[in-house]
């Protein structure tokens, strides 16, 4: 919890223990009366699907589209909605850090907030991982991944195209890294503040 009264979640991937973890940090944030959440998904690979569907589901009606696997022409999609009964308040302004090293599940998560209109995006491009992909065992001992769908937003944007566009991207420079500024966090406390 920041002096300005920014509250930060940084999650570093999408595993068994994120839901538990994020749900105490939901609740930790719940009695701070904040009204301005910083999630930081920089660096996050992803991880599971079910877990990036639940923490969406904090800041969107039950029911709301989170993400789609599309399968091709001749193959209906599975649609993932979320399943929380309750979210947190609406008037909680919400800013979601990424960069290039956010993919697949925090890139669900931040597509899901962003065209739920639930949260605003700050940072870098992201990876682009939005394929789903099944592990198929071959002879002696080796692994065949093969990719079956890919995921798309609720708008139906393909993630693994282009991976997510910031809605203000932050462009660092390698002067700033040596200055150890965090210029993408700078906008994103510039924003709530304002």
């Amino acid at each position: 919890f920041r002096k300005d009264g920014i509250y930060v979640i940084s999650l570093y991937s999408f595993n068994a223990q994120s839901k538990r973890l994020f749900e105490k940090e939901m609740e930790a944030f719940s009695k701070t009366n904040s009204k301005k959440l910083i999630i930081d998904l920089r660096g996050n690979p992803g991880g599971y699907l079910d877990i990036a569907v639940d923490i969406a589901g904090w800041f969107l009606p039950e029911g709301s589209v989170v993400v789609s696997e599309d399968f091709g022409k001749n193959i209906e999609d599975n649609v993932y909605r979320s399943g929380r009964t309750k979210q947190i308040d609406k008037d909680i302004s919400v800013v979601i850090l990424v960069d290039a090293g956010s993919a697949s599940a925090s890139e669900i998560v931040a597509g899901a907030l962003k065209e739920n209109d639930r949260a605003t995006l700050i940072g870098e491009q992201t990876f682009g991982k939005g394929s789903v992909q099944e592990v198929v065992k071959m002879d002696k001992g080796t692994l065949l991944k093969i990719t079956v769908a890919k995921w798309l937003t609720p708008n139906g944007v393909s993630i693994s195209e282009k991976g997510l566009t910031p809605d203000y991207v932050v462009e660092l420079k390698t002067k700033d890294s040596t200055d150890k500024k965090d210029l993408i966090m700078e906008k994103g406390v510039e924003l709530l503040n304002k």
